[in-house]
């Protein structure tokens, strides 16, 4: 290849970078904005109290101006970040899978250990909106909690990493 026509292929890659670098880069599917796919539809700030029943423990928080203090169960230093970690999971991460309640219904609430649950997270929000989902066990291949919303017949697979987080909500992050 000539000088003349590396010449030209560097001035071309020059400009597309720079064109890149004025412009915001490409758009593509990659870049779409973000939404929120969780079971959750209370926005995370606009929680005023939460209850949970874990298997370590039972506690009760509410939202200050100052912060979230628990006013039922001990809680470790710092349990706001875990908290906030906690809520923004099950607003934000969808279930993996949605099982119909004809699937239910063959098996049965227990099989997933929903009978009794295994942790209850009720979430309150403006205007006496509540949400309140009930945790069972894992799914066999240990990667996904079964989940039920009060008033669904459905049972939901969330993604572990959303009931382990609500599972340390008292301790420290």
């Amino acid at each position: 290849m000539s000088r003349l026509a590396w010449a030209a292929a560097a001035l071309g890659a020059t400009a597309f970078l720079v064109a890149l670098a004025f412009t915001g880069g490409r758009s593509g599917p990659g870049l779409e904005p973000f939404t929120p796919k969780g079971l959750m539809m209370i926005p995370v700030e606009d929680v005023r109290e939460i209850d949970v029943a874990a298997p370590r423990g039972h506690w009760h928080f509410v939202r200050a101006q100052d912060g979230w203090r628990a006013t039922q169960g001990i809680a470790a230093a710092g349990f706001e970040v875990r908290l906030n970690n906690a809520l923004t999971l099950l607003r934000n991460s969808g279930p993996d899978r949605v099982l119909t309640e004809a699937e239910v219904t063959q098996v049965g609430a227990a099989q997933y250990g929903l009978a009794p649950p295994r942790m209850r997270v009720i979430v309150s929000g403006p205007e006496a909106s509540v949400f309140a989902i009930s945790f069972g066990v894992t799914n066999p291949m240990g990667l996904s909690h079964y989940a039920r919303v009060d008033g669904s017949s459905q049972i939901a697979l969330l993604p572990a990493f959303v009931a382990e987080e609500w599972e340390r909500t008292g301790e420290a992050p």
